[in-house]
């Protein structure tokens, strides 16, 4: 009997193995929930190259920007799971949005396949130039005497909590300002239209460089070596506890055959650890990772719990 059970068990087994073998057979999507140009779009571009290098299929991305990521979360999530749309996602459409909106189309937890973590980044306070703040102290003295706008990518982002939590443990006054993705923020606060933004490091990185910006801290809990003269917020009395990253992740379709979901964590495991992919990504400040799908489930468990945690400290809900 046995015997019989391992037989059949092996059998129910080769038509995936098969199929996962003889994926793709044509191009696959990348979907990225927020505008070009913002850290998920970067990191998308950049893996979806190495990807379709390997697999002899174009990986193509596919920007669905809206509703701090859940339009584009929510497109996969109802996508057929034969791994051809992906998606490559942030904090907020994963972790985040199930603990802050009332109403959200999916499950993080089960309708999503999680493949493998891509790169993280740290969070970082930028400012135009003549902003009258440069350093935590002062923004936050600042931000204590009148209420003082910042801008992030979307309601309910990583970013925007951390504009939230400043609030909570300093007292602060800073007032959100939600736009629809990473670029066109940065844009207006390298114009001055907005004094203060919250951003992923990415999209920054070239106008710190370009002396446009300047980076008022990053959020997390030490310093990067690309940018040594950041400090860390954790380095200020009050956020010592600070540690908020922004990563991205690649997940399929929930039900997406377990032989495609290896077959694409190992591929995107060895395009991180490509020279020329690591280059890339820690010129825009971001940390290549990759790990299996077991242990970026977990991953995702643990933010979940970590920012649901926050979303109480902070007080913030969106109906």
């Amino acid at each position: 009997m046995f015997r019989k059970l391992t037989i059949a068990f092996f059998l129910l087994l080769a038509p995936a193995a098969a199929q996962a073998q003889d994926w793709p057979q044509r191009p696959v999507r990348l979907v990225v929930p927020y505008a070009a140009g913002g850290g998920t779009d970067i990191v998308a571009r950049v893996i979806g190259q190495k990807l379709g290098d390997a697999l002899g299929q174009p990986f193509i991305v596919e920007n669905k920007p809206g509703a701090s990521g859940m339009l584009g979360a929510q497109f996969v999530a109802k996508s057929d799971a034969d791994g051809y749309t992906l998606l490559v996602a942030s904090p907020a459409e994963i972790a985040l949005d199930q603990n802050l909106f009332a109403k959200i189309a999916y499950d993080s937890l089960r309708d999503f396949a999680p493949i493998t973590l891509l790169a993280w980044t740290p969070i970082v306070l930028a400012a135009y130039p003549g902003f009258p703040a440069s350093t935590v102290p002062e923004l936050v003295e600042l931000a204590r005497a009148k209420p003082t706008n910042f801008s992030s990518p979307g309601v309910g982002s990583a970013h925007h909590l951390v504009g939230e939590y400043i609030n909570a443990v300093a007292g602060t006054h800073l007032v959100h300002v939600p736009y629809r993705g990473a670029a066109p923020a940065v844009t207006d606060n390298v114009a001055g239209q907005i004094g203060l933004t919250i951003s992923g490091m990415p999209p920054v990185v070239p106008f710190l460089q370009a002396g446009s910006l300047k980076a008022i801290a990053v959020t997390s809990a030490k310093r990067l070596p690309i940018f040594p003269n950041i400090p860390a917020m954790a380095e200020t009395k009050d956020f010592e506890d600070f540690d908020f990253t922004n990563w991205f992740g690649l997940l399929g379709r929930a039900g997406t055959p377990q032989p495609i979901l290896d077959k694409l964590s190992r591929v995107a495991v060895t395009s991180l650890q490509n020279a020329g992919v690591r280059d890339i990504l820690k010129s825009q400040a971001a940390q290549p990772v990759g790990n299996t799908p077991a242990e970026f489930g977990q991953f995702i468990r643990d933010e979940s719990a970590k920012y649901k945690k926050i979303v109480t400290v902070t007080g913030v809900k969106v109906d």
